[in-house]
């Protein structure tokens, strides 16, 4: 890893990972993004992320979980806003449960598989 010198360029990695990762972050996980491959300097840097999201945002947050990850996330007032704009699942339900099934039961053979997928389709239809 190549060690980033550059604060601004520290500063914008870590607020792209954790704007992209979607989960809390370790702060080992934030050090490593940020390429300071300092525990001072990052943290120091996330302080002043965290203060200029406060400023120029009024729905985001980025906050610090009770097991010391971080995460950037919509503030919990404004989830209700934004449930209709949220995308929809990437895999529709039937797939899931498909794919949740083989899982489970693997290995399996495609031909014992369409036909548990038959039975149930059939078997929710004359409920």
């Amino acid at each position: 890893m190549v060690k980033i010198e550059n604060l601004d360029e520290a500063t914008a990695r870590i607020e792209s990972a954790l704007y992209s990762a979607g989960r809390p972050l370790r702060i080992e996980d934030i050090i490593r993004a940020s390429g300071t491959e300092s525990r001072t300097k990052t943290l120091g840097l996330l302080e002043t992320i965290m203060k200029k999201t406060k400023t120029a945002f009024k729905a985001l947050e980025i906050t610090t979980l009770p097991d010391g990850s971080y995460v950037m996330q919509l503030k919990p007032e404004y989830s209700s806003t934004v449930k209709r704009y949220a995308s929809k699942p990437v895999l529709p339900n039937a797939t899931l449960k498909t794919l949740s099934y083989i899982a489970y039961m693997q290995p399996i053979a495609s031909k014992q598989l369409v036909e548990t997928r038959i039975r149930l389709h059939y078997s929710s239809k004359c409920r």
